[in-house]
């Protein structure tokens, strides 16, 4: 199947059409090193110029986010989880966005069971394109954990996230 894609990488921002290998995006993602986008556009932070490419590959470590544009979920492999709201920052983008977790199960310490493509949900990523402030409002954002340069947590939760700065909040 194919679906939209919009990824934001460090310089540019990506669409374009990607053929999912996977029943969800975020495994996708997470199984490959290089997507491949057919009818691509990138488009400039610095000054906002777009290129449009008839194919290009990305590799999954240049990419800081991805915006889930799958049609819909398989209802069967959803599990219940708490939501905590977490602010992540990822190079030259802010993301607000809740992060799930098991019931009982440290958030912080969740992201070291999953793939590097971290979904949040109900996310908003903020960014300067032509230096003027951005920001998109996604249902699910999947970030990509490995590329984190710090994440705001709950001062307890802040040992779960080895690697990443934490800013400690207390509660």
């Amino acid at each position: 199947m194919q679906i939209r894609f919009a990824g934001y990488a460090g310089d540019c921002r990506i669409s374009g059409a990607l053929d999912l290998t996977a029943s969800r995006l975020t495994d996708a993602l997470n199984a490959a090193e290089v997507i491949v986008l057919r009818d691509a556009v990138l488009e400039s932070l610095d000054d906002g110029r777009r290129v449009a490419l008839e194919r290009v590959e990305i590799r999954r470590d240049e990419l800081y986010a991805v915006e889930a544009t799958d049609p819909s979920q398989d209802r069967q492999r959803r599990v219940h989880t708490v939501r905590h709201r977490v602010h992540v920052q990822l190079g030259p983008y802010g993301v607000l966005g809740e992060l799930h977790a098991y019931p009982g199960v440290a958030p912080l310490r969740s992201l070291a069971h999953r793939g590097p493509m971290v979904p949040l949900t109900t996310a908003t990523i903020a960014y300067l394109s032509g230096g003027q402030l951005q920001m998109h409002d996604a249902g699910t954002l999947l970030v990509n954990s490995a590329l984190a340069d710090w994440i705001v947590a709950r001062e307890k939760e802040a040992i779960y996230f080895a690697g990443v700065p934490t800013i400690p909040v207390s509660t």
